[in-house]
């Protein structure tokens, strides 16, 4: 069989969140080397949304029911991101479908009737799972699905027939509480407090105690604390790489975030968490970093929310623990809970030196772990034989197939890393 060498970059896929009128943008490395699937679009769709009521149920919220105006919002802007080969939540006014600049203006346009939304997009997944897991594993998108004040969604997927690589997740959250003030509005009157700006017409006055109760409609349903990875979660992935803003911006590689936030219903006076440990069977986990919305550096956080950063990334396929100690109400409490990172069926090797030779059996996929050594490490571009199938599970982890069988050593360079192999053939 002729040797013809394939060449794979690290691509960057950008994983964007905006809650309300705020921006924020998550990079996500992904290698693309084949032809990637044409999506079904609906079934993609359905099942995204039943797996995102998933989490949110499991986590102590309501889930959320499919909202018409909300979707054709989300369909207008994921189609733009196609149509214009472009990315994020931004739409210039200059441009092909054009329907408003940010999700809140969309939302408007496509009849919805108040602009206080939250919307999510990825780009660049090939499913509903890759879309969401990948967002979730943002911190500052993760609180955008986990919101208290939610109760409805539009979800749109979009792809480029021409060029399969090209596709956009568009998630746009809203209230039908809040629409509904916007709907059944009141005159002008002297309200003691009013709040303006969510209604189609931005002038507008609400009256800020019946503001105030509308929100609490939703938050009384919710639990009074919500935590990720929920307890009992399975299958998550131990890394966090990148996000923009970046919580992390001296690391290029740690620990996948835990977080608590606080049902402001519940907590009107404000929670302080005086303890959040994380656990490996009996041994904590100290290298971490601890953000609130006073030390959060990107101030994206809102009061009521925090997260755990281990500063290293957790290890596969291992259960861990999270306590945390927390001042509400004069009163001090506890809540402890667990979950466990995603492991593999598959046969599972670390590469601990660009010494190490490893055997694989034709046909039987294989797992190559590259443990980082500083907060910098992951792997780099590949060049690779035809006669391997290559998948990067993340930044530090690759799935190997050999569809054929050679006496030779293939020795495969991933940045500064190097991967030795033996192939043989099945028996």
């Amino acid at each position: 069989m002729k040797n013809i060498t394939h060449s794979i970059i690290m691509g960057i896929l950008t994983l964007f969140s905006i809650y309300l009128y705020l921006l924020a943008e998550a990079p996500i490395q992904r290698v693309i080397f084949k032809e990637e699937p044409l999506i079904d679009i609906e079934a993609e769709e359905i099942r995204a949304l039943e797996y995102l009521n998933y989490l949110r149920v499991n986590s102590g919220l309501i889930p959320l029911s499919q909202n018409l105006h909300l979707k054709e919002a989300a369909r207008n802007h994921a189609n733009y991101l196609i149509l214009n080969k472009t990315i994020g939540h931004f739409e210039d006014r200059n441009r092909s479908g054009f329907t408003g600049e940010f999700g809140s203006n969309r939302a408007i346009f496509a009849g919805y009737k108040t602009s206080m939304v939250i919307e999510n997009i990825s780009s660049n997944n090939f499913n509903y799972r890759e879309s969401i897991d990948g967002l979730m594993s943002a911190i500052y998108h993760r609180f955008g699905f986990l919101d208290f004040n939610i109760d409805e969604i539009g979800i749109s997927i979009a792809q480029d027939i021409n060029d399969r690589s090209s596709t956009a997740f568009v998630y746009d959250m809203g209230s039908v509480n809040l629409e509904n003030l916007c709907k059944n509005r009141e005159s002008n009157r002297n309200f003691k407090t009013y709040v303006t700006g969510i209604c189609k017409k931005r002038s507008l006055k609400i009256d800020g105690e019946k503001f105030t109760r509308t929100l609490n409609m939703n938050r009384s349903r919710n639990s009074a604390v919500v935590v990720y990875p929920f307890d009992g979660q399975e299958d998550i992935p131990p890394a966090f790489y990148d996000e923009l803003p970046d919580p992390l911006p001296e690391y290029s590689v740690s620990g996948f975030p835990i977080s608590i936030s606080f049902n402001k219903f519940y907590f009107r006076d404000g929670v302080d968490v005086l303890e959040f440990k994380l656990f490996k069977g009996e041994e904590e986990i100290k290298d971490r970093v601890i953000y609130n919305m006073k030390s959060d550096p990107n101030k994206r956080l809102k009061d009521g929310e925090f997260a755990l950063f281990p500063l290293k990334r957790l290890d596969w396929d291992s259960r861990y623990r999270v306590e945390v100690k927390y001042l509400a109400n004069g009163e001090i409490y506890t809540k402890s809970w667990s979950f466990k990172t995603k492991g593999f069926k598959d046969n599972f090797h670390k590469v601990l030196s660009n010494k190490d030779i490893f055997t694989i059996t034709q046909g039987i996929p294989s797992i190559f772990y590259f443990p980082p050594i500083s907060k910098k490490d992951v792997l780099g571009d590949l060049k690779y034989p035809s006669y391997l199938d290559i998948d990067f599970i993340d930044k530090n982890t690759v799935k190997i197939t050999a569809n054929s069988a050679t006496t030779d050593y293939v020795s495969l360079k991933l940045g500064n890393k190097m991967l030795n192999l033996k192939i043989k053939k099945i028996n």
